[in-house]
């Protein structure tokens, strides 16, 4: 999933507008949720938890990580790459 995401990313391959949510959050999961699930493991859980209950945790975050850096970056991302979100 991680390197569909990445591939979304390359110019003349990739997409540079996400006409919907729903596109927009698969990438965000595609780019970065990935991330997220794959730091479970280096940050582990809080005692009582285990990886099962902190899978969604993990997946909403690296997604509010990637939608922040979008909000960040919105409009250099227009101006030098036509990139719309």
């Amino acid at each position: 999933d991680m390197i569909r995401g990445m591939l979304m990313d390359v110019p003349n391959l990739g997409q540079d507008r996400y006409d919907t949510f729903d596109e927009l959050h698969l990438y965000c999961y595609r780019v970065a949720g990935t991330v997220g699930l794959m730091s479970m493991p280096v940050f582990g859980c809080a005692q009582g938890y285990n990886e099962d209950v902190a899978r969604e945790p993990a997946l909403s975050l690296g997604v509010a990580f990637q939608l922040t850096n979008i909000l960040r970056d919105v409009g250099e991302d227009a101006v030098q790459r036509g990139g719309i979100y």
